[in-house]
């Protein structure tokens, strides 16, 4: 179901386990949901969150983390619609994350 909405997609690659694990710790209390190790969506704008973004700064500051990357990218929901497995299939978790779908069985 197409509402015109925007989707936020989250990537890292971060060198240093410790801050990984904050980082992630920090996007899942700012409601994003982790869709693979370093991937994660919302529908929040990390630009609008200073709270978010100053600490997602400071983490990255971090001398031991030197060489990590953090990536945000908006998606309006017919892209993001449109992912699909390496095989082609659409994936079943999809409605679920957009919020088309209330109940996801595992």
């Amino acid at each position: 179901m197409s509402r015109n909405r925007i989707f936020y997609m989250l990537m890292y690659d971060i060198t240093h386990d410790r801050t990984l694990q904050k980082v992630a710790r920090n996007l899942e209390q700012h409601g994003y949901i982790r869709l693979n190790y370093s991937v994660w969506f919302g529908w929040f704008d990390p630009k609008k969150n200073p709270v978010l973004m100053q600490k997602l700064k400071e983490l990255l500051r971090n001398p031991l983390a030197k060489g990590s990357r953090f990536y945000f990218l908006p998606m309006r929901d017919k892209e993001f619609e449109m992912i699909r497995h390496h095989n082609g299939r659409k994936v079943k978790s999809l409605d679920y994350w957009t919020g088309d779908r209330a109940t996801e069985f595992f």
